[in-house]
């Protein structure tokens, strides 16, 4: 499926079931998105609930058990997991509830190390142009 180019995320008829030795548990049912580069999103809901089964399936770090998700145009719910890897490297970041960072780096060098890693020319650069978006500039050091 070749998405519209704003198209970022596609998700159709998405589901997530786990089995216990007692039943099987539905943990996201039936659900459709579709995210277009620019948009904000909330995903809301009670403990429990699947937010984080669902972060994770659209991230590429755990499959669906039905339903198709595409990531810049990158079928997740068909790549193995070093082919999910690769577009994780190069499409996805978190940011966590927690305070993730480094203690022995700068925010700086926290930022660049993700940049490096991935073999990003530049990461320096990168890295001061991402603070500068969140007006950061000033806590590089």
């Amino acid at each position: 499926m070749k998405l519209n180019s704003d198209v970022i995320l596609k998700v159709s008829a998405l589901t997530k079931s786990v089995k216990t030795e007692a039943k099987t548990l539905d943990i996201l049912y039936p659900m459709d998105l579709t995210v277009v580069a620019g948009d904000s999103l909330a995903i809301v809901g009670a403990s429990g609930s699947g937010k984080s089964t669902l972060l994770s399936i659209i991230a590429g770090l755990d499959l669906p058990s039905s339903g198709e998700v595409f990531l810049k145009n990158q079928p997740l719910h068909q790549l193995n997991e070093e082919q999910r890897s690769a577009v994780r490297a190069k499409h996805v970041g978190f940011i966590f509830q927690q305070f993730l960072l480094i203690n022995s780096l700068t925010a700086l060098e926290n930022i660049m190390l993700p940049a490096e890693l991935a073999g990003m020319d530049n990461p320096e650069q990168l890295a001061r142009e991402l603070l500068a978006k969140v007006d950061l500039t000033d806590r590089a050091e």
